[in-house]
């Protein structure tokens, strides 16, 4: 599912960025301009995440923003922007960020079936390396296209 959600139009690398909402922002305007969610979406992912706490950092290096399907959601996307020196986000042991990650999913199942591909994905090591250092949204996509259809 990774795969057909993930296109070269909804990536951005080696991106610079002043802190955490704008990293968001970045992700969730991706989103916005494939017409994938509503422009309110990332601002509602963006207030959860001041409500609650940096829980969308999921791993060392990379956050996930994400928000409900009511708060604008179209359909289902998935958006990457790649940071080139990193943005701390607070949390410690996980700072600096690299990888974030926009999901929009239009129920449970989408929500469920994106995760899925996205740990596969994240629990690769080599591949997360990668990805940190792919020069090009066209070189994101070969590299996922080469980790999940071995996979398939």
């Amino acid at each position: 599912m990774l795969l057909e959600v993930i296109h070269e139009d909804c990536i951005i690398t080696q991106a610079s960025a002043k802190d955490w909402r704008e990293v968001g922002r970045m992700a969730g305007q991706l989103l916005v301009d494939k017409g994938i969610v509503e422009p309110g979406y990332i601002e509602a992912a963006l207030a959860a995440v001041e409500k609650f706490g940096m829980y969308i950092v999921v791993a060392p290096g990379i956050a996930l923003f994400h928000s409900r399907p009511e708060d604008g959601v179209k359909a289902v996307g998935l958006s990457l922007v790649t940071l080139r020196d990193g943005v701390n986000f607070g949390v410690e042991g996980k700072d600096p960020v690299r990888l974030a990650f926009a999901l929009a999913a239009v129920d449970n199942e989408a929500h469920l079936g994106l995760l899925a591909g996205l740990s596969a994905v994240l629990q690769d090591a080599e591949l997360v390396a990668s990805l940190m250092e792919a020069e090009s949204p066209g070189a994101v996509v070969d590299l996922l296209k080469t980790k999940l259809q071995g996979e398939a």
